[in-house]
């Protein structure tokens, strides 16, 4: 059976609730909050958005990398790849040019 999934016969991984791009997104969020907090308490009410904005920015640059795969990880998330039913190694060169 190749039914794998949600409503099929093989029910599919479990998947975590929360992936690291939440997790990434939450403190992005988090920093630019504590931006304006930070403006706030030192009455800069105009600049508040702006302040923000710049912790958000530093926080997204600070956690860009978390995004992309680890070295050595061998595809996505460490998982096999498939492409049309067969298994690709990146190791092994392709059979044909196009």
């Amino acid at each position: 059976m190749r039914c794998v999934g949600e409503r099929s016969l093989i029910p599919a991984a479990e998947r975590a609730l929360v992936t690291s791009a939440l997790w990434r997104l939450l403190f992005i969020c988090l920093a630019v909050a504590a931006g304006e907090t930070i403006a706030y308490q030192l009455d800069l009410v105009s600049d508040a958005t702006l302040v923000g904005l710049v912790f958000g920015v530093v926080a997204y640059l600070l956690t860009l990398d978390q995004a992309r795969p680890r070295p050595g990880g061998g595809g996505r998330r460490g998982e096999i790849k498939y492409w049309r039913g067969h298994r690709v190694d990146d190791d092994e060169p392709p059979r044909r040019l196009n």
